[in-house]
C-alpha cells in the first residue's frame, strides 16, 4: 500500500509505500516536501501534533497536550486499558525515564521546549503506536538539547518493532538510524533515490561503509539540486 502525497501549495504527487512493522523509513529532500511526505501518512495538514492512538503517532518541534492536566494526568491517556495500579508504576518509570520525575504535577505549559519535548517522548514510550512518524522535533534547540533528547531515538525506533518514517536534514542521522533512506524528488515524480542501509547496528560514523553511504547519499541530494549539505558533516 502507499500514500499520495500533496504539500501546502501544490500537489507532488508522490507515491510512497507504508513501512512494515519493524522498519525505519528516513525521508531526504526539501524541507517542505519532507513535511508534506511525511504528515501524507496521518493525513495532517498543519504543523500541530497529532492525537496519539495505538495505531499512529508523530513526534513534532510542537506536541499537543490537555493545557488544564498535569504530566501524569496528561500521561494517563496514553493507558486507556490499564489498571490505576498499573498506570501510576508506568507513569512514574516512564518519568523517571525522560526526566521529568520532579514535574509531574506541573502543567505542559509550564515546560520548556526540551522538557515539552521529554513528555512527548514519554507518551510514545507509553502509546508504542505502530506507526511513528518524526518530524524534525528537536531542530529548534540549542545542540547540546538536540544531542541529548537524540539519544531517545534508537529506543523509541526499536521498542515495540513500530514501523517508522521521518524526516530529517541530516545524512548522517539517516545512515545511522534508517533501514531504507529515501531521497524525495522537488515535483511530481518518482522517488529520486532509494537506499537500503544493510549496515549493522550500531553504526559507526569513522566505519568505512558508513562514509560510503554518506557519501553516495549526498551525490543523490546534489543532483536533485536542492539540499545544502549542513558544512559540519561535509567536514567529517
Amino acid at each position: 500500500m502507499s500514500v499520495v502525497l500533496h504539500s501546502l501549495s501544490r500537489s507532488l504527487d508522490i507515491a510512497l509505500p507504508r513501512p512494515v512493522a519493524g522498519e525505519v523509513v528516513a525521508l531526504l529532500g526539501a524541507s517542505e516536501v519532507r513535511t508534506a511526505a511525511l504528515r501524507g501518512f496521518a493525513d495532517l495538514a498543519s504543523n500541530d501534533g497529532a492525537v496519539p492512538t495505538p495505531e499512529i503517532d508523530l513526534l513534532c518541534a510542537r506536541p499537543r497536550f490537555f493545557p488544564w492536566l498535569d504530566l501524569t494526568e496528561n500521561l494517563a491517556f496514553a493507558l486507556p486499558k490499564a489498571t490505576p495500579f498499573e498506570r501510576e508504576g508506568l507513569i512514574a518509570n516512564v518519568l523517571v525515564r525522560v526526566g521529568l520525575a520532579a514535574q509531574a504535577t506541573q502543567r505542559p505549559d509550564t515546560l520548556s521546549p526540551e522538557e515539552l519535548l521529554r513528555l512527548a517522548i514519554a507518551r510514545l514510550l507509553l502509546v508504542r503506536p505502530r506507526l511513528l512518524l518524526i518530524d524534525e522535533p528537536f531542530a529548534a534547540l540549542d545542540a547540546e538539547a538536540r544531542e541529548r533528547l537524540a539519544a531517545f531515538l534508537p529506543d523509541l525506533c526499536t521498542q515495540g518493532r513500530p514501523a517508522v518514517v521521518f524526516a530529517t536534514s541530516s545524512v548522517d542521522e539517516a545512515v545511522r538510524l534508517a533501514d531504507r533512506i529515501l531521497v524525495l524528488p522537488q515535483g511530481a515524480g518518482p522517488i529520486a533515490f532509494s537506499l537500503d542501509n544493510l549496515l549493522s547496528r550500531p553504526r559507526d560514523e569513522r566505519s568505512v561503509g558508513f562514509v560510503a553511504l554518506r557519501r553516495e547519499l549526498r551525490r543523490a541530494l546534489e543532483k536533485e539540486s536542492r539540499h545544502v549539505v549542513p558544512e559540519v558533516e561535509a567536514a567529517a
